[in-house]
């Protein structure tokens, strides 16, 4: 297992090494940012928020790409009405490259979908991991921002990527199920050892003064219990047409441009991409690789010799 190990550490070094051969596109500087979106249950507006603050970003001239990794029951395609001919599992299946696969979207927004009911990609398993890796790589120097779409809950797949990503965003509301269920994500994240930031937006609160009793009572326990610091994203209020706007497969801040939760919205877009995690820069997307295959590096040196 150690050679093993030390192969995918070799692998590696030969994905950065080619990253650094390719050439940015003149005039833009080099700064990258992966920022998954997660959740500790599903309903709480994830995959909306992920899509609204992606078009916001390209209208700021960012260069990004989202990644539907809710693998195996990805439906970013179906929420925007998008038709993939081919998702990710072609591509970790060595079945299609990369560009093949990815969709221009509303906005501008390039997506990576995921593929829906397909049982195998809800366990990646290593060799699919480094092909992912491999993958998105290739796509370094055409994007600036990567935003990760994860699956709700504690899965391996939900865990790897949220520990990569420079910066996480956990969406909580204000049941209290959710916000249990959050705590216990952030709780995993902090025991695997995650040093990045945590934000924790608030979503579908009724006014400023509940969503800021959700954050306490999160940022509180994480303080106490964990000695971590969480920050405060921010939050959002609940729009009965946005189920209007899923069931016409548009993006919500298209159909509804002047409502308040669209500007909102804008508001909060605004502060994530102003804010800097300190994990980002050149070494951003570096970073999310190295972590990577630090986890497999890591679960192959526990597992010892088979």
């Amino acid at each position: 297992m150690v050679d093993q190990a030390q192969g995918l550490r070799d692998l590696f070094l030969s994905q950065r090494e080619k990253q650094k051969g390719a050439k940015e596109p003149a005039g833009k500087p080099r700064h990258h940012r992966v920022i998954s979106f997660t959740s500790g249950k599903g309903g709480v507006g994830k995959t909306n928020l992920v899509t609204s603050f992606a078009q916001m970003a390209v209208q700021k001239r960012h260069r990004v790409l989202v990644m539907d990794a809710d693998l195996g029951l990805g439906n970013i395609d179906v929420l925007l009405g998008l038709r993939p001919k081919r998702t990710l599992q072609d591509v970790l299946n060595g079945q299609a490259e990369i560009r093949d696969v990815l969709l221009e979207g509303p906005g501008g927004v390039t997506f990576l979908p995921g593929g829906s009911g397909i049982a195998e990609l809800t366990a990646l398993e290593t060799a699919q991991k480094l092909a992912l890796v491999d993958a998105i790589n290739e796509l370094a120097v055409e994007f600036d921002t990567l935003l990760v779409d994860t699956g709700a809950g504690i899965s391996p797949n939900v865990l790897y990527f949220n520990q990569a990503a420079t910066e996480v965003v956990t969406v909580v509301t204000p049941e209290p199920t959710s916000i249990a269920d959050a705590y216990g994500m952030i709780k995993v994240l902090h025991q695997r050892g995650r040093k990045g930031p945590v934000y924790v937006l608030v979503n579908m609160a009724r006014n400023g003064f509940e969503a800021v009793h959700v954050f306490q009572r999160l940022s509180l326990a994480a303080e106490r219990f964990l000695g971590a610091e969480l920050i405060n994203l921010g939050w959002l209020p609940r729009d009965p047409r946005l189920e209007s706007a899923v069931r016409q497969q548009t993006a919500f801040v298209g159909m509804y441009p002047q409502s308040k939760l669209a500007s909102r919205l804008r508001e909060m877009s605004t502060r994530l991409f102003s804010l800097r995690s300190g994990t980002g820069g050149e070494e951003g997307l570096a970073r999310f690789w190295s972590d990577l295959v630090d986890q497999e590096t890591s679960d192959l040196m526990e597992s010892g010799p088979t």
